[in-house]
């Protein structure tokens, strides 16, 4: 399983893990390099091909073991998770199903319509600035993973909305102590040019699951209807009525339904 940006192994993948353990798969959960109880520096790093590479390691580790039936592994991602499954599953043929759930697919263009042209430019600019004042110095340049909004105190972030915001703080209090409340600013650079459209049709044959809210205002549904058409295998893409981004990460009903839809979905390539 894949999760969010910045999210560890406490954070959404369990609320998917747990309905689909009861179902009888087993399921990988783990935090990715840098992140959480992970090795790697600089800490806090949030590359796109790196996460990738970690996700197709994940399904090395899967067929060293005894346990595990090497023609029935299957990927499920939630958020950036569910961009970063289609994009495994493009690379790595080993992999015989793949669930995407409100899914990060084109990132660059989601911020450049969130501020407009030469807003993103100007942000953007922003982070390559920091990237060079690293550059320059050898410090390791960091920004707030999470903010309300930008601000002339908070001029970059990660993620600067409310609605992750209220998620992040919540879990990462209840849930998550390890979650990193910081991040680098050069992991804004690939991340804004990360783009798994082009990758969906390569994923063929591997069947491929879209799950989307209709409602999503952080990673738009236009997005996750493109990777839907782009792909050219087998695929199904079902929209939930949602009223943002997070319900899909650990509120029910719609993790409940989700789950029911992945596990009918998965029995027809990966019955347990």
């Amino acid at each position: 399983m894949a999760g969010p940006i910045s999210g560890i192994k406490e954070q959404t993948v369990p609320h998917y893990g747990e309905h689909l353990a009861d179902a009888g798969y087993t399921v990988l959960t783990f935090d990715s390099r840098s992140f959480g109880e992970s090795d790697g520096t600089p800490r806090f790093h949030y590359d796109p091909d790196e996460i990738i590479e970690d996700f197709s390691n994940a399904v090395s580790y899967l067929f060293t073991r005894d346990d595990i039936d090497a023609e029935k592994v299957a990927i499920v991602g939630v958020c950036m998770g569910g961009g970063y499954a289609v994009s495994t599953a493009a690379q790595d043929k080993r992999v015989k199903a793949v669930v995407s759930v409100a899914g990060g697919y084109n990132i660059g263009g989601t911020f450049q319509q969130f501020l407009g042209v030469e807003n993103f430019a100007n942000y953007f600019r922003k982070i390559n600035d920091l990237v060079m004042k690293q550059y320059r110095t050898g410090e390791v340049q960091y920004i707030p993973t999470i903010a309300q909004s930008l601000t002339d105190k908070i001029p970059v972030a990660a993620m600067p909305n409310p609605e992750a915001y209220s998620y992040y703080d919540r879990t990462s209090k209840a849930d998550a102590p390890n979650w990193s409340d910081k991040i680098t600013a050069a992991s804004l650079q690939p991340y804004f040019i990360y783009n798994s459209i082009v990758h969906a049709p390569l994923v063929a044959p591997t069947p491929l699951l879209i799950i989307h809210g209709t409602k999503d205002t952080a990673l738009l549904p236009e997005y996750a209807q493109q990777a839907y058409d782009a792909a050219v295998g087998p695929k199904e893409l079902i929209w939930m009525e949602t009223h943002n981004h997070i319900e899909l990460y650990d509120q029910d009903p719609y993790v409940g339904e989700a789950c029911r839809q992945i596990v009918s979905w998965l029995g027809k390539y990966v019955k347990p």
